[in-house]
């Protein structure tokens, strides 16, 4: 958790005068930590992506600065708060609104952001409210070569949002797809962090499969049901929580045309992307 991420209605060395209009929906998630205990995780509509129509891909700028203010801002469209920085930039070129991402995704992530680092910014300009804001992809604590906190793929999608939906998907084949029918949805713990996983009744017997941990999938715009059938393109080193249970990793998840990514291609979560 990013326990140095606070609310500063007045930052210390800026005036921050972002007008939004501030609608919340309640988001009740239940966590439960018994390795096998059923559990049922509502649809969410946490992963959105507010500004994403702003964000040109196309036309990325990269600056140093140092981080003057941190600010949770409720946003319009969104069910959480949205973690805003202040970075006045180290060439004296004023200082920038920079929008990382909801609260919920940017505290679970390994790289913090504090006030007072140094950082490198990578993103796209955008004019938010009237106000020009720098969309993030990527922040390096500490410029280059430093802890990187990625919140953007190249085409600018967020990693907070892990599903599609596709036209007219080809579904996967190969020797690390698997294919079945899920029988029963559980939960495990893994570090002290509860995840959610499926048991999938394919050809050759019962299998569990990883849906990631639940602060990440409890936000998704999508929840599987005891009678989906679902195709699964399986990552390499499966998890072993207890006698003869073993969890496989789950890169890509197919339910007709929704497609649930959850870590590329060399086995990398995008729930914890960075480093």
């Amino acid at each position: 958790m990013v326990g140095d991420v606070v609310s500063l209605s007045k930052p210390p060395t800026e005036n921050m005068t972002m007008r939004r209009t501030i609608s919340l929906a309640a988001i009740l998630i239940s966590a439960c930590a018994i390795a096998g205990q059923a559990v049922r995780l509502e649809p969410h509509s946490g992963a959105t992506d507010v500004w994403g129509k702003s964000f040109d891909a196309q036309h990325k700028i990269t600056f140093t600065g140092k981080v003057t203010g941190i600010e949770k801002v409720r946003q319009p469209s969104g069910s959480d708060k949205e973690v805003t920085l202040l970075v006045r930039n180290h060439d004296g070129g004023g200082t920038a609104v920079v929008d990382i991402g909801p609260s919920w995704y940017v505290e679970h992530q390994v790289t913090t952001i504090h006030l007072g680092d140094r950082v490198q910014v990578t993103g796209s300009k955008a004019i938010v409210d009237g106000h020009g804001v720098i969309l993030a992809s990527m922040i390096v604590r500490g410029g280059r070569g430093g802890p990187v906190l990625a919140l953007r793929r190249h085409s600018g999608k967020p990693y907070w949002i892990g599903t599609e939906v596709a036209q007219n998907p080809t579904p996967p084949t190969g020797p690390n797809v698997v294919s079945g029918t899920v029988t029963g949805l559980n939960s495990y713990v893994l570090n002290n962090v509860p995840y959610a996983d499926a048991v999938l009744q394919t050809n050759n017997g019962l299998l569990n499969i990883d849906l990631g941990p639940q602060w990440y999938y409890g936000q998704q715009n999508i929840t599987y049901q005891v009678g989906d059938n679902l195709s699964v393109v399986i990552g390499p080193n499966p998890i072993t929580i207890g006698p003869g249970v073993v969890i496989n990793n789950s890169n890509v998840i197919y339910r007709g045309s929704d497609i649930y990514n959850l870590r590329n291609g060399n086995g990398q979560p995008v729930y914890y992307w960075g480093q």
